[in-house]
């Protein structure tokens, strides 16, 4: 069963309502140098999502900071840094689902990129809007919602950012897998049938 429902993460302090079938939400903070990196908060009951930190071929590596300019557990590099997240999902075929995605960064948007695995159907960015939300340091927010049709096992989802100082705070990502409208209707008819056998 698949109930399309909203999932709330806060950038800040982390909370969640609890998950239905077919959403997943993880948040990477990065308290410690771990890379690839596991989400601190896991809410994907299908797989661990993973998220691999590299930085430009010709720069030095990237490195972990415990704190940097005002925020904990921060990834840096010169030139150029990548994350690249592996997400695992619902292995149903649904018609398609979204992701919405938040980073908080410091440097300039270079690229970014979405694969469906398997590979095909169609990825469209739906909207991306990036705020500076610290002018003083230079801490920005990426906001993103992508729809993918139809629904894959897996995405890989790749953001990089450039500049003297390119650093990322968090990352949040949050999926739903989004079912036919039949399933839907079937799914409203079982509930009224099951709240008639409970009368």
């Amino acid at each position: 069963m698949i109930l399309v429902v909203a999932v709330m993460i806060a950038a800040g302090p982390a909370a969640a309502t609890p998950l239905h079938s077919g959403e997943t939400a993880q948040k990477w903070d990065f308290d410690n140098n771990s890379n690839p990196a596991i989400p601190e908060i896991d809410l994907n009951p299908y797989g661990t999502a993973t998220g691999a930190i590299t930085g430009s071929a010709s720069g030095p590596p990237p490195e972990w900071a415990a704190d940097l300019l005002g925020r904990d557990g921060v990834w840096q590099a010169e030139e150029m840094l990548t994350i690249t997240l592996d997400i695992p999902n619902q292995m149903i075929p649904n018609p398609y689902k979204e992701i919405r995605l938040e980073i908080g960064f410091i440097g300039h948007l270079a690229d970014f990129s979405v694969f469906p695995i398997p590979l095909g159907g169609s990825v469209e960015l739906v909207g991306q809007h990036v705020v500076v939300v610290d002018p003083a340091t230079g801490w920005k927010k990426l906001t993103a919602r992508y729809i993918i049709e139809p629904n894959p096992d897996r995405e890989i989802v790749c953001y990089s950012f450039s500049g003297a100082l390119a650093a990322i705070d968090y990352v949040i990502v949050k999926t739903i897998c989004v079912p036919e409208p039949m399933t839907v209707s079937l799914l409203g008819l079982g509930g009224l049938i099951l709240a008639r056998r409970r009368r």
